[in-house]
């Protein structure tokens, strides 16, 4: 009874109606303050719906993508649903947004810091995007796909305002946000806040300036708790840690584990430098 009423329902709605009153909460993930829908979910969702959907990838020289040597590289889709038919087009670029090329290049960005509850520009910073691959182009060809499932409905809401210019907030405004943001669920600290995880567990957050991608969520970091990324150590530095390293073998296993209880780590390649030299200076 009840397909039968979802089957008379879809029947009085039109195509754009009923793809956009899908329910796509829970299949989407943030990147760099954009929205990313689940390709395969997506397809599925429509199918089951309209099985007769056909789509195509436009293909230039036999390559699925069209390339310029100043521009970067662009794919293109096409999607036919029943008699309606809709294009799409998407860049194939880096976890930062910036395009990417057949080779690596650098750009220079501002670097703040948060100094009173005020941004402050203290410099500039380098940044390297790394040429693009196959697998670069076919994550974005999929992420194409979704857009073009967009233009009949599906999730078009997801994309609202990414064409718009980036609004400029306040250091409270920001501070909200960041207060308000929680981490993806199934990641390792999924749902929680950034300051529950970092009464938690401030090692993660620490990882997360290190080595994540995501320069907002790093910037939220710094804001809430005024961590820093960790500075790469100087060849002197690196040699002096590993003097102090050495000297750490040739301790009891009663020593380490006092100094493991002292500085609440688990091993010796979690003490700092400033540490190691509070042990043996």
């Amino acid at each position: 009874m009840e397909k039968k009423e979802q089957k008379e329902d879809k029947k009085s709605k039109t195509l754009f109606e009923t793809l956009r009153d899908i329910n796509v909460t829970g299949h989407v993930e943030k990147k760099n303050g954009l929205n990313y829908l689940s390709w395969a979910w997506a397809i599925d969702e429509v199918m089951k719906r309209y099985p007769n959907v056909i789509y195509e990838i436009e293909r230039f020289d036999n390559k699925p993508y069209l390339y310029d040597e100043k521009t970067g590289y662009m794919v293109f889709t096409r999607m036919r649903i029943d008699d309606i038919e809709r294009e799409m087009w998407l860049p194939v670029m880096d976890s930062n947004n910036k395009a990417m090329l057949d080779h690596p290049y650098t750009y220079k960005v501002a670097k703040y810091e948060y100094q009173d509850k005020k941004k402050i520009k203290v410099g500039e910073e380098t940044k390297t995007v790394e040429a693009a691959t196959m697998f670069d182009i076919n994550k974005t060809i999929m992420r194409c796909l979704v857009k073009n499932l967009a233009m009949f409905g599906l999730g078009l809401a997801l994309f609202s305002g990414e064409d718009l210019p980036e609004e400029e907030l306040t250091v409270d405004q920001l501070r909200e946000r960041a207060e308000a943001y929680t981490f993806r669920e199934g990641t390792k600290h999924g749902g929680k806040t950034i300051l529950e995880v970092y009464k938690e567990a401030p090692k993660y957050l620490q990882w997360c300036l290190d080595n994540g991608k995501d320069e907002k969520v790093k910037e939220m970091i710094t804001l809430l708790t005024n961590m820093k990324p960790t500075e790469i150590p100087t060849d002197e530095e690196q040699m002096e840690m590993f003097g102090y390293l050495n000297r750490f073998n040739t301790m009891s296993d009663e020593q380490r584990e006092i100094i493991y209880k002292k500085y609440k780590v688990t091993s010796n390649q979690e003490l700092t430098l400033k540490q190691l030299r509070e042990i043996f200076v």
